[in-house]
């Protein structure tokens, strides 16, 4: 079956020593493995395609008992300039793709996940302020969608303990979730303790997602964002 899907690069490595082999989170099949032959070869534009953290187009052919897929077709959608020019930027969205690159299952669509992402990259393309909510909104959506409701989680170990410091936790946390500045890109303004809510969502992503390494870097930028 031939499939043609926009696709977030997750993961690059070289397949004898002409070809690659990647990992990509796309709209139409959610997490999959791929090949691209020839795609280290001199002329071959699929090098710099092939960039983690660069939004893409493939057309493949897609085998239902295979666990790699061969591509056929490679286009450009978002090479993300302002994000890789920006060390803050790069770390918190490579963060994200981790998250999703180690909690999904191959073959599993998620198009909610997928639209979501790609939201959350263009507006840190876009913008310098409100990056930590820009990425608080994504994990707030992340989890919601793969099935727990964090804003309503009163019982959650790190939610009561965190919610000593600031009693109104759940409440901020909803004005992120439902806020629309994602897309409407005014100024959002919040009044919770960055320093507390920071350390809420790194105590949250360790909590949830152990296996995330980039997250140890990403914690220690939000303080300067």
């Amino acid at each position: 079956m031939k499939i043609s899907t926009p696709a977030f690069v997750l993961k690059t490595s070289i397949y004898k020593e002409s070809s690659l082999i990647v990992r990509l989170f796309t709209l139409e099949k959610g997490k999959a493995t791929y090949i691209i032959k020839a795609a280290m070869r001199q002329k071959s534009p699929n090098k710099a395609i092939y960039q983690q953290l660069n939004e893409i187009k493939i057309d493949y052919s897609h085998y239902a008992k295979r666990q790699i897929h061969p591509v056929y077709s490679s286009k450009l959608l978002n090479s993300w300039t302002n994000i890789c020019s920006d060390l803050k930027k790069t770390v918190l969205c490579t963060a994200m793709l981790e998250i999703v690159d180690k909690t999904f299952d191959e073959n599993i669509p998620d198009k909610i996940t997928y639209k979501v992402l790609n939201l959350v990259m263009k507006f840190f393309e876009k913008n310098d302020k409100n990056l930590n909510n820009a990425f608080y909104f994504f994990l707030i959506h992340f989890l919601r969608n793969s099935g727990y409701d964090i804003i309503n989680a009163k019982d959650h170990p790190i939610v009561k303990r965190f919610q000593q410091k600031n009693p109104e936790l759940l409440s901020d946390l909803s004005k992120i979730f439902e806020s629309n500045f994602i897309l409407n890109k005014n100024n959002f303004t919040t009044n919770y303790d960055k320093k507390v809510m920071s350390q809420f969502i790194a105590e949250l992503v360790r909590y949830h997602f152990p296996d995330v390494k980039s997250f140890s870097v990403a914690k220690d930028v939000f303080s300067q964002i």
